[in-house]
């Protein structure tokens, strides 16, 4: 019994290790594009879905062409859920898989800032 017990407690701290262990990843691919945009994160928290987000300034020069090349760039062996598009609010919008997470990147082209969504675990 106390093999079982045992063997339930590394597996859910492996599961634990594993999911924290994604959402680095997701962070590390956000990061990579807002560094390669040459923007400047605004602010990174746990929206009321409970997601992790990420809200970054871009440079007021930049075109939303610019902008999906610096993600599909970042992204090249990245599996993706839908290519660009509009948004209710008829912002870009992309969704990218990162191991299995989903990441979803919106250009808000007014205010030139990117967002980043994905699962807090």
């Amino acid at each position: 019994m106390k093999k079982l017990s045992l063997l339930f407690v590394i597996l859910a701290i492996a599961s634990g290790l594993s999911a924290f262990a994604q959402n680095e990843k997701c962070l590390a691919f956000s990061n990579h594009i807002i560094k390669d945009a040459q923007g400047e994160i605004l602010k990174q928290a746990v929206d009321y879905n409970d997601a992790y987000f990420i809200k970054a300034e871009v440079p007021s020069t930049y075109t939303i062409e610019t902008i999906k090349t610096i993600c599909d760039t970042n992204a090249v062996n990245k599996k993706v859920s839908f290519n660009w598009r509009l948004n209710s609010d008829r912002n870009q919008e992309k969704e990218y898989l990162i191991n299995g997470k989903k990441v979803l990147i919106t250009y808000y082209p007014q205010d030139k800032f990117l967002y980043f969504e994905f699962p807090k675990e």
